[in-house]
């Protein structure tokens, strides 16, 4: 019991907790990640990959090739001996990056995907080690979407989300389509999330 004219604080109003509650979470509840409904990128950004991987070592082929040639027209037959095995060596390693170049995103993009939730926007990534990053509405200033050469070669376009105070967070290879609707999407519930703060801060 308290003096007269002291608040009695030993008893706990529990009857209205406020906007600002903050009960516990059982681990038992949390939702988990492989229930998500993820989406796969677009079929075609692997063959998007393959093409931009295989340009550039068609290029560092033909600076191999260059060199080769210039060597073989030298005439110097020491020179032609000293630079015979690194040649060697840089025309396995293009018929070794032009496989890998084919073989990687065969790999690599069917382990991709995005989710869309009321509040965030999921995109994972990786093989053997895996990453998901999670964005949630309330943080995004402003969103984006582009597209490179090779990207409009194969009907693809790029979202990039940008989280106040982060750097811009990218889903590649997405259709033209879904790229602009999930950005009207992401943009109309950044609206909605300033507009709810504003409620419930007053």
């Amino acid at each position: 019991m308290g003096s007269p004219g002291i608040p009695d604080f030993t008893k706990a109003e529990t009857h209205n907790p406020g906007p600002f509650a903050n009960p516990e979470v059982r681990p038992g509840s949390l939702p988990r990640a492989a229930t998500l409904d993820w989406q796969p990128l677009h079929p075609r950004y692997a063959k998007r990959l393959q093409a931009g991987a295989l340009i550039r070592i068609g290029v560092l082929a033909a600076v191999v090739a260059a060199a080769h040639v210039t060597v073989l027209l030298a005439g110097f037959e020491t020179l032609s001996r000293i630079a015979v095995w690194p040649l060697r060596i840089l025309w396995a390693l293009c018929a070794l990056g032009g496989a890998w170049a084919v073989v990687k995103p065969l790999i690599v993009v069917p382990r991709c995907g995005y989710a869309v939730r009321e509040k965030d926007i999921l995109y994972r990534s990786g093989v053997l080690w895996r990453a998901v990053r999670v964005v949630p509405f309330s943080r995004v200033q402003h969103t984006r979407t582009d597209s490179g050469v090779l990207d409009r070669r194969f009907g693809l376009a790029n979202l990039t989300v940008f989280p106040a105070g982060a750097g811009g967070h990218k889903i590649p290879g997405l259709g033209t389509d879904t790229a602009e609707n999930l950005r009207a999407y992401v943009s109309e519930r950044i609206e909605a999330e300033k507009l709810e703060a504003a409620d419930t801060g007053s």
